[in-house]
C-alpha cells in the first residue's frame, strides 16, 4: 500500500514524512510546491529509510494539474491508503483587505485542495478494508478574529468537511481524523511573540502515526488548546471583542 502526504516538504509535512518511514511506511507519495524541498526529502527518505518515494510538484491552487499528478504517481500495485493534509498557507496582511486572487489562493490551499484530492481518491477508499485520511487544521479557527480571516475561515471550513467525510464513510473500513493543531515550532513561527508554547512538529507527527486506523473524529493537539478554546468560546462579546490574540 502507498501512503501520500500533500504538503510533505517542511514543517509538521516532512516530520510525518520521516515518522510514517520509521513506522514501516516504505512507498510514500510526497507533494509539494517547491521541487528542490521535494527532492531533498525524497533522497533523504530514500537513503536513511530505503523507501520507495514518489515526489508530485504542483501548487496547491492549480486543482486539475495537483490531482493529475496525485492519480499519475500512484503505483497499479499499491494503491493510496493513507492520506496525510499537512498543507496550508497564511499571510501576515490576511485582516480583510487582501486582493481577492490572494484570497482565492489561501482558501483554495487550505481547504478546496484538500477536498479535490479526497474526492479523487475517495471511490478507491471506500472499497479498502482498511485506510486513512487525516487532516489538520488550526486553534486560529476556535472563533472568528480581525486577523487571519480567510485562512481561519477556511480551516473552519475543512474541519466541517471532515466531519461531512466522516459520517460519509461511517460504515466503511475508512478511518477520518482531524487535528486541531495549536502552535507549533516551524518557520511560521519563527521570531513571533506567541501567548502559548510551540510544539515539536516531530511529537506531532509520532502522535499521528501512532494513531493510525482508529477512528477519532477531531482531536485537539497539544491538549492543553482543548481548554483555551473552550475559555475563547466562552467569552461574552463585550469582552472578546477587545482581546488582541
Amino acid at each position: 500500500m502507498t501512503t501520500l502526504i500533500v504538503g510533505a516538504s517542511a514543517g509538521l509535512g516532512r516530520a510525518l514524512g520521516r515518522a510514517l518511514a520509521r513506522h514501516g511506511h516504505s512507498r510514500l507519495i510526497l507533494v509539494a510546491r517547491d521541487p528542490r524541498d521535494l527532492d531533498a526529502e525524497a533522497a533523504h527518505l530514500r537513503h536513511v529509510h530505503g523507501c520507495d518515494v514518489r515526489t508530485v510538484t504542483a501548487d496547491a491552487t492549480d486543482l486539475a494539474a495537483l490531482v493529475a499528478g496525485i492519480r499519475s504517481a500512484v503505483p497499479p500495485d499499491a494503491p493510496v491508503r493513507h492520506i496525510l493534509f499537512p498543507i496550508g498557507a497564511s499571510r501576515s496582511d490576511d485582516d480583510g483587505r487582501i486582493p481577492p486572487k490572494a484570497l482565492q489562493g489561501l482558501v483554495t490551499t487550505n481547504l478546496t485542495a484538500v477536498m479535490a484530492t479526497v474526492q479523487s481518491l475517495l471511490p478507491d477508499l471506500l472499497a479498502a478494508e482498511s485506510a486513512d485520511v487525516v487532516g489538520f487544521g488550526s486553534i486560529a479557527a476556535i472563533r472568528g478574529r480581525g486577523a487571519n480571516m480567510a485562512y481561519a475561515a477556511a480551516k473552519r471550513g475543512l474541519e466541517s468537511y471532515f466531519e461531512s467525510l466522516r459520517h460519509k464513510t461511517a460504515r466503511s473500513g475508512v478511518h477520518i481524523q482531524f487535528y486541531r493543531l495549536g502552535y507549533l515550532d516551524t518557520q511560521q513561527a519563527f521570531g513571533k511573540k506567541l501567548l502559548f508554547p510551540v510544539a515539536s512538529p516531530d511529537a506531532i507527527a509520532e502522535r499521528v502515526v501512532g494513531n493510525l486506523g482508529r477512528d477519532l473524529g477531531t482531536v485537539t493537539l497539544p491538549a492543553f488548546w482543548r481548554l483555551v478554546g473552550l475559555l475563547v468560546r466562552a467569552l461574552p462579546w463585550a469582552f472578546y471583542k477587545r482581546t488582541a490574540f
